[in-house]
């Protein structure tokens, strides 16, 4: 009889804690060289879920480009380093169909077919800064995204950053007042991240 109850304690503890898991988005950040910890959890609702499992499901993803987006792109097009050589190299012809067409979609399958083959792709993030853990439940889903607040994403990485991005643009997670979480879900970090997609799907 015992056994029976401690059983049925234990699975009605279990089920407790699976629920209390459920809707949420946790984020844990270790900040370095420090190595301090932050961990925080953020509530979904039941409707925010059912945006959330939809995104998850998405085979592509459209980002439509406004005035201040374009202009972003343009100067991030123009940027070089030190010696004079373009940071983002996309062709001049992309470039125009970018600014004509004012949008950007994303094939996520075709992302999983690309091999990470430069040391940028390989490692995206720096060695200190903030490295962190996204961890997304809700009734139907899971999704883990571990990267660091003070990098970009890696190329394949790029499906889990703009599920987060969205997200992040309707729910405010790992704390309201966040700047290094701001910035890196910010619309100017975005522009980077896609440029350098768009840079890397013309070499392949």
């Amino acid at each position: 009889m015992k056994n029976l109850l401690a059983i049925i304690f234990i699975t009605a503890f279990n089920i407790f804690i699976s629920g209390q898991n459920k809707n949420t988005i946790n984020c844990k950040i270790t900040y370095l060289p420090t190595i301090r910890h932050e961990s925080t959890s953020t509530k979904i609702s039941k409707i925010q879920a059912k945006k959330i499992d939809s995104l998850i499901h998405l085979k592509s993803y459209k980002v439509d480009l406004n005035d201040n987006d374009l202009k972003m792109l343009k100067e991030l097009y123009d940027k070089e380093d030190f010696q004079g050589n373009k940071i983002y190299k996309i062709s001049e012809l992309t470039f125009l169909i970018l600014l004509k067409e004012k949008e950007i979609i994303i094939d996520f399958d075709r992302i999983n077919l690309f091999s990470e083959k430069s040391i940028t792709d390989l490692i995206s993030s720096v060695i200190d800064g903030s490295p962190f853990t996204l961890t997304l439940n809700t009734k139907n889903n899971q999704l883990t995204f571990t990267n660091n607040f003070s990098g970009m994403p890696r190329l394949k990485e790029l499906r889990e950053y703009l599920i987060f991005y969205s997200i992040y643009n309707e729910l405010t997670f790992c704390g309201n007042d966040n700047e290094l979480v701001k910035n890196y879900f910010g619309r100017k970090n975005l522009m980077k991240n896609l440029i350098y997609f768009m840079e890397k799907l013309e070499s392949y």
